[in-house]
């Protein structure tokens, strides 16, 4: 099978042509959305392949004619469709249906038969499709062609005249009166015209049909024409206004970069000073603290040396617990000396060496919130510092510091030193009374 065709234009080199420079071809149709058309001449050879999108019928009988004189139109079901059909009778063509519809697998095969000796390959089932028909109606010829072959060998007929031939052998003429009219030179398109009975006139009215498709076909593109030409300038006016856009957006894109960085900088410096700014802060705020702290202990201490120049009061500066770093605290902030009168809000914890520590100090009083251990009673005791409870005598508590009235305090004291003069003079009894018991044990033993 020899290939001479597949593209949208005559190849430059082809079979010999007649009536107007073309030859007869038989045309395969496939209808739909996407038209699928195959066009093979009478020899079996293919000379277009294709599809088209949205074709309209005139576009698809432009395209036939474009490669030669259809006397065949072919489809590849049973009935063909309406619209192979009108193409077949516009075209004064015979239609060839097959006697039923061909399945897929044959039309594959088929295809594939006709192609084997080919590069060509159909490239959707559209012109597969169309070339199965093309290829089925020649078929249902060939036979008879092959037989106008046998008989015109011994005759000097070139292949432009045997073309002619099978032809009109197609159209119906028995075989030796088509190679009469060929020999004859007679015009093998009038005949085939009466051959199928048609007149001149209905060629013309066609063509007039025609005509009027083809100005039709011109005006609706020169009217898409202008359609796209005003888009055309419509798109040109918003590429330019999107490249001022563009231009206006790059330079706004360049002005935030820069005001960007400037701030990240900017940000940057103040988080450093924002920081710095804060440990001052924290500084000033420690600091004034401090200061406050210092000022109202210092307006106590103005204070407690004004009590203590005082007939009536007595100051009372305040240990809030009974340890080593309380009292080393109260000491710091009171500055605790000897003869002071001290509060021990919790005496609690306190032992014999805490207590030691009070009794260096040598404070006048101590009084307590709480019941001292007995071990730091003893301690005290032996120093001479009397302990009172504090609910023996009432104690005026200030901000931090409290008084005592000095006549109540001496009142106390009193009293703790008698209880303890007692207590000692009971020991003392106590001890003599255990000594002449120790003398006259030994009396008697002598």
């Amino acid at each position: 099978m020899e290939i001479l065709w597949r593209s949208n234009k005559l190849q430059d080199k082809g079979p010999e042509r007649f009536e107007n420079g073309k030859p007869f071809i038989i045309a395969g149709i496939d209808p739909g959305l996407t038209v699928g058309l195959a066009i093979i001449d009478l020899r079996g050879r293919l000379l277009y392949l294709g599809s088209m999108k949205e074709a309209s019928r005139s576009d698809i009988i432009n395209r036939i004619i474009e490669h030669g004189r259809a006397i065949v139109v072919a489809s590849d079901v049973h009935p063909a469709p309406e619209a192979v059909r009108r193409i077949a009778s516009m075209l004064n063509a015979k239609l060839y249906t097959p006697e039923r519809v061909l399945t897929i697998s044959f039309k594959n095969e088929l295809v594939s038969e006709f192609l084997s000796d080919s590069e060509s390959t159909p490239e959707n089932s559209h012109e597969r499709d169309a070339l199965a028909a093309a290829v089925r109606a020649y078929r249902h010829h060939e036979m008879k062609l092959r037989q106008i072959e046998k008989k015109l060998e011994d005759l000097d007929i070139g292949e432009a005249d045997e073309l002619k031939i099978k032809g009109l052998v197609i159209t119906g003429k028995p075989v030796a009166e088509a190679i009469k009219l060929v020999t004859d030179r007679q015009e093998p398109v009038e005949v085939i015209r009466e051959q199928a009975g048609e007149k001149p006139e209905a060629d013309i009215d066609k063509l007039k049909r025609t005509l009027r498709t083809q100005r039709s076909t011109i005006k609706h593109q020169r009217l898409l024409i202008e359609k796209l030409e005003n888009e055309n300038r419509s798109l040109k006016k918003r590429i330019r206004e999107l490249r001022d856009e563009k231009s206006r957006l790059k330079s706004k894109l360049d002005r935030l970069h820069y005001e960007y960085s400037r701030d990240l900088l900017l940000n940057r410096e103040l988080s450093h000073k924002l920081k710095v700014i804060d440990k001052l802060q924290k500084k000033y705020n420690e600091e004034k603290s401090r200061r406050m702290a210092l000022e109202r202990n210092l307006d106590s201490l103005l204070r407690i040396r004004d009590m203590e120049f005082s007939p009536d009061k007595t100051p009372v500066k305040i240990i809030d617990t009974f340890t080593r770093d309380g009292i080393r605290r109260a000491c710091s902030k009171w500055k605790i000396k000897r003869g002071d009168v001290l509060l021990l809000r919790s005496p609690e914890g306190g032992g014999s060496q805490t207590a030691s520590i009070l009794r260096d100090i040598g404070p006048r009083a101590i009084i307590t919130e709480d019941k001292m251990s007995h071990q730091a009673l003893e301690v005290l005791e032996d120093g001479d510092i009397p302990v009172i409870s504090a609910r023996s005598i009432d104690v005026e508590i200030y901000n931090d510091f409290g008084s005592v009235r000095t006549q109540d305090l001496n009142t106390e004291i009193k009293k703790w030193k008698n209880r303890l003069n007692e207590k000692r003079k009971k020991r003392e009894e106590e001890e003599l009374l255990k000594l002449i018991d120790q003398y006259r044990a030994q009396r008697r033993r002598k």
